[in-house]
Formats: structure tokens, sequence, C-alpha cells
């Protein structure tokens, strides 16, 4: 028997694109504990039977969200900081923060489930991933830009780096407080990060 998430034909691969659609939509609407495989499948106009075909219950549905709202935003992160490798250093922050805020808005119904309602331990655990590819391109970041560092000096401002720039990309993208622009938002993190990381 094949498994629940790995559709081969493309009829299949439609289907399930179909219920993560109608996933997200009601994610959006309802939050995670509104999620269910019922409302989903009523949404997406299948049957729940054809639903169970490839989910088990709405945490396979948020799983599989997760792994391919992962992949974006890992998409979008490697492209900009393939970028950044030419931008002056303030600039090369400023555009891996704006891109993951940008990426994390795109996915915010599910973004703000993990966060805030499905059990999944600390929010620094929502995005694993993420916060390992940032982590590799502050390391070289710091290794390139701030060579006077200490390896222990460097590891501290890191580790602080990446605190900071998970939870208040989160806090951009998901809660952003009424009259401050967004840019203005990233710019000042940016400048934090730039004087955390490079200066001594």
């Amino acid at each position: 028997m094949a498994d629940r998430r790995s559709p081969v034909q493309v009829r299949s691969r439609a289907m399930v694109d179909r219920i993560l659609q109608a996933a997200t939509r009601v994610l959006a609407e309802r939050g995670y504990a509104g999620l269910s495989t019922n409302r989903v499948a009523a949404v997406a106009g299948v049957s729940v039977g054809s639903l169970y075909r490839y989910f088990g219950d709405k945490d396979d549905l948020v799983r599989e969200l997760r792994v391919r709202s992962t992949q974006d935003i890992l998409g979008d992160l490697t492209a900009a900081m393939s970028d950044a490798v030419t931008l002056p250093t303030r600039d090369a922050i400023r555009q891996v923060l704006a891109t993951l805020v940008a990426a994390l808005q795109r996915h915010h119904a599910l973004t703000s489930a993990l966060v805030n309602e499905v059990p999944l331990g600390a929010q620094s655990n929502v995005l694993p991933e993420v916060e390992q590819q940032l982590g590799q391109f502050t390391r070289m970041f710091v290794a390139v830009h701030a060579p006077h560092l200490t390896p222990a000096e460097a590891e501290a401002r890191i580790y602080l780096a990446l605190g900071v720039t998970l939870s208040t990309c989160l806090r951009i993208a998901l809660e952003p407080p009424p009259g401050i622009a967004e840019e203005r938002l990233v710019d000042l993190t940016a400048d934090l990060l730039h004087t955390g990381l490079v200066l001594p």
C-alpha cells in the first residue's frame, strides 16, 4: 500500500494540493483549534474518505503544510543569502531579514498556528530548519565581516543574533504594531544586528 503522503499519480498530487489549500484556508479562518478533517474536506469539496487516503488526522495535515512552507521559506532564504554575499554588511543583513519577514507573511496562517496553538514546544523550535540555515549563514557572515572576534565572542553574538532574528521577524510578520511601517522595523532590526554581529 502506498504511503499516505506520497501520491504518485498527477491526479493524486492534485487532490493532495487541493486538500492542503483547503487546510490553509481553514487555519486562516478558524485557527488550529477550528481545524478538522471534516471541515477541510468540506472546503476542499472532497469526501472525508478521500482526505483519509492521504492524511490520518489534522496533525498530518499540519505536518505536511509545515514541510512545504519550510521548503518554500528555505528557498527564498537561500536566494537572498546568495545575493547578500556581494552587498555591504548592513544591507546584506537587511536583505535576509526582509526576505524572511515576507516568507513568514506568505505562510501567515500556518506560522501563526505553529507559534500560538500547535503543541510543538517553544517558539524557538517552530522553524528549526530555518534557524539552522540562518545559523550557517550567520557563521559565514561573521567569519568574513568580523574576523577580529574571538571564537567564543563570535559564538555568543551569533547565538543572540539568531534569537533576535527569528523572534523579531515572527513578530513583524504576524503581529505588526499599528502605525509603524514594516520597512522601519526591518531597518531598525538590521541596524541592531549589524552592531551586535560586526562592531568590536
